[in-house]
């Protein structure tokens, strides 16, 4: 959609939730990046106290108004006794939430999920406003169900997660795929090099496999990014241990291959790159949906899936030599964030 001077000269007004993870938060600055690439915009975001949002927010958009909410998820079972004081809370949030929203008179509200969503979609359908969900799992979150069922639009990130939403509510979800946050850049490595990752909280066992296989690829660069995980064992001199990346763009854009778990943000980010992959999924994920997300790398081509069960450090250093032989493909894919915007525009005329 092109911009018009009428459309940049007026203000936009967005009210945002979703966090606690970067798997929530990456992927509405995305969002919100490219509504910012469109016009002028202002934006009220509902960030969980101590958590992500209020350390990343000020430093990429300061510009952004914060509101602070201090709540947590609830525990399971769902009658544990420590639930009562958290509901408690949760409604006196609402409260202020439901004030905070009347006061911003936002144009809608856009919320991914995540404990903190549901309040505030909540207060904004009570006031009228136009509220849309977007999912990134493949297996959508309760809180996104429920929302779902007043929200405007539902974007949802993979076919595999349509049939799980009520039958009720499926005319309104498009599938667009994960909004992917990103920057310019790119890092100088050595070549080939394979990044591992685990997830921003890292992996024990991958860093246990990584430390394994290089021995056995003395000529292959390994970066293994642990999350802050202590890592066990005699470390080779091909593998350079990293805590945490920040510029994870950079990196996707410059390795030749990764080594990650089966997130459903490290998935999106696979695909939107096209990094070759092998997918080690996280048995313990909810209903096996890291399971079903490392499929989605093999359906597009881009790599294998290894089950903890099935590894053996020779098993992984071939699956390594034969996605190096293929090569990899460096351009980069439509970022899903602009079919959003796209739909968001049309749906209100902006």
């Amino acid at each position: 959609m092109e911009n018009t001077s009428a459309s940049k000269s007026k203000v936009l007004k967005i009210a945002v939730a979703g966090g606690v993870t970067g798997g929530h938060l990456y992927p509405n600055l995305a969002v919100l990046e490219e509504f910012q690439r469109r016009r002028n915009i202002e934006v009220l975001y509902f960030c969980v106290q101590g958590k992500i949002e209020e350390r990343v927010l000020p430093k990429f958009h300061p510009e952004f108004k914060r509101y602070s909410v201090k709540v947590k998820g609830l525990r399971r079972p769902i009658f544990h006794p420590e639930n009562l004081v958290r509901f408690s809370r949760l409604l006196i949030n609402s409260v202020n939430i439901k004030r905070a929203l009347e006061e911003f008179a936002p144009d809608f509200v856009y919320v991914s999920g995540g404990y903190v969503s549901y309040p505030v979609a909540l207060a904004g359908r009570k006031l009228g406003i136009p509220v849309y969900v977007q999912e990134q799992n493949t297996i959508p979150g309760k809180a996104n169900i429920t929302i779902s069922k007043f929200a405007k639009k539902i974007f949802v990130a993979f076919e595999e997660c349509v049939t799980r939403f009520p039958d009720e509510v499926r005319k309104k979800i498009k599938v667009t795929g994960n909004p992917v946050w990103t920057r310019e850049g790119r890092v100088e490595l050595p070549r080939p090099t394979v990044l591992v990752i685990g997830g921003s909280g890292g992996s024990e066992f991958l860093n246990k496999i990584t430390l394994e296989v290089s021995w056995l690829l003395p000529d292959v660069h390994f970066i293994l990014s642990t999350g802050g995980k202590k890592v066990e064992g005699e470390v080779p001199a091909n593998v350079e241990i990293v805590d945490y990346i920040e510029n994870m763009y950079a990196y996707w854009r410059s390795v030749d291959l990764a080594i990650t778990r089966a997130g459903a943000t490290t998935i999106s980010e696979l695909i939107y790159f096209n990094v070759p992959a092998v997918v080690v999924p996280w048995e313990g994920a909810t209903e096996s949906h890291q399971v079903t997300n490392a499929k989605i790398i093999e359906r597009h081509g881009l790599g294998v899936m290894m089950r903890e069960i099935e590894y053996e450090p020779e098993k992984l250093a071939d699956m390594i030599r034969t996605l190096m032989k293929k090569g990899r493909n460096f351009n980069e894919r439509e970022n899903p964030a602009k079919i959003i915007v796209d739909e968001i525009e049309s749906n209100m005329s902006l």
